[in-house]
């Protein structure tokens, strides 16, 4: 057992500031390697398309279309329907017009012409809300058919948004998708929507070939991988340290070294 003027002599070893420094200099080592995997990246893979492509006119068109009738719709829904689908006629004219707006700026500046005049089918339609007597039976006519209207540019939409290259219209169609789910809102809150005469949804179950869902080639694969290695490497390292840190803070310090010699008592 030591005694009083041996433990008052005893001295501690402090970790010198190399030692001190060793974590963070493995760490940005860590973050030097991933930034360099990063940068080996081929920029051209991760490059975006400005050309026009035939499926992107088809989604101008299709907007251009939707509001070409949907806003006379919601007109005579203003003079014709009840209370509820006057307000939900009123929203859906006003989305369509802005939506109208942003069409046609877009088609002048992919020099993609949309048309002026609705469609045959959709003329049809609107001749049989003008037929339909004022009340519910307009408000059955108006609800049913923009919401069977509104479910299929809704599917054509997703799959031009999914794949289209070209930014613009992939900005579009997120704005049209969400008005048209806004859409069907609306039209649904009605109570008059007739879900057993809505077209059955047809989904694709043929599966994916393996790594084409990412579009990902063996390079971006192999510095995906190291990414991963060393990105979690990184992260058990720091982890590590810090319960060692934690160990080390909890443990009693022991005398490395003691200054003057004497007798046990």
């Amino acid at each position: 057992m030591l005694s009083a003027s041996e433990l008052a002599g005893l001295e501690y070893d402090p970790p010198s500031v190399l030692e001190r420094s060793r974590p963070l200099v493995r760490i940005l080592f860590v973050l030097v390697a991933v930034l360099a995997l990063l940068a080996s990246v081929s920029p051209a893979s991760l490059a975006q398309t400005t050309t026009v492509s035939d499926t992107d006119a088809v989604l101008l068109t299709k907007v251009r279309q939707a509001g070409l009738w949907e806003m006379p719709s919601g007109m005579m829904a203003m003079q014709k329907g009840s209370p509820q689908v006057q307000a939900v006629g009123f929203a859906i004219m006003m989305d369509h017009g802005r939506l109208d707006v942003a069409t046609r700026a877009l088609s002048q500046k992919l020099n993609s012409p949309v048309p002026d005049q609705p469609s045959e089918e959709q003329r049809g339609w609107l001749a049989e809300e003008m037929a339909a007597a004022p009340g519910p039976a307009f408000d059955r006519v108006f609800a049913n058919r923009l919401r069977a209207a509104h479910g299929q540019v809704f599917a054509v939409l997703a799959q031009l948004r999914a794949g289209t290259r070209n930014d613009d219209v992939r900005a579009f169609a997120t704005v049209g998708n969400q008005a048209v789910m806004r859409h069907m809102t609306m039209l649904e809150s009605t109570g008059m929507v007739d879900y057993t005469a809505l077209p059955t949804p047809s989904v694709s179950t043929t599966a994916a070939p393996t790594g084409i869902a990412l579009g990902l080639d063996t390079s971006q694969l192999a510095v995906v991988a190291a990414l991963f290695l060393l990105v979690g490497g990184g992260l058990f390292y720091v982890l590590r340290q810090i319960k060692g840190n934690r160990g080390r803070a909890r443990a009693p310090r022991r005398p490395a070294t003691v200054r003057t010699g004497g007798s046990h008592g």
